[in-house]
């Protein structure tokens, strides 16, 4: 019962985060089934990736192995609290709208970092 966004959506968020130049480390939350970790992934010196729902994340881990991705690091988690042991983070990417902006990804972004909310 999960949903990915539309391509053009996955492809209007990755271009707020490369807008200004390359970029170094990404947190994205929701990995689902890794086609956005996959363009990221392209894109970025680093991934890292968080995802509650553990057969979408052991799904995307099968499906990204394969692409031959080798910049990704995956963890099973709640999202909302983002990464904080890896961070700071260039730019934070979340694949759903919370409610409320969690002040723990605020936290973890590096200074000038930009966080991309649908």
């Amino acid at each position: 019962n999960q949903t990915i966004s539309q391509p053009y959506v996955v492809a209007k968020m990755t271009e707020a985060i490369v807008k200004s130049g390359p970029i170094g480390r990404v947190l994205e939350i929701g990995t689902g089934c890794g086609y956005q970790t996959a363009v990221i992934a392209q894109l970025a010196k680093k991934v890292f990736t968080v995802e509650r729902i553990k057969p979408l994340l052991d799904r995307a881990k099968r499906n990204l192995k394969l692409l031959g991705l080798r910049n990704i690091e995956f963890k099973h988690d709640d999202g909302s609290l983002g990464w904080a042991e890896r961070g700071p983070f260039d730019a934070i990417i979340t694949t759903a709208a919370p409610r409320q902006i969690p002040g723990e990804l605020l936290e973890q972004l590096a200074d000038g970092g930009r966080l991309i909310i649908p």
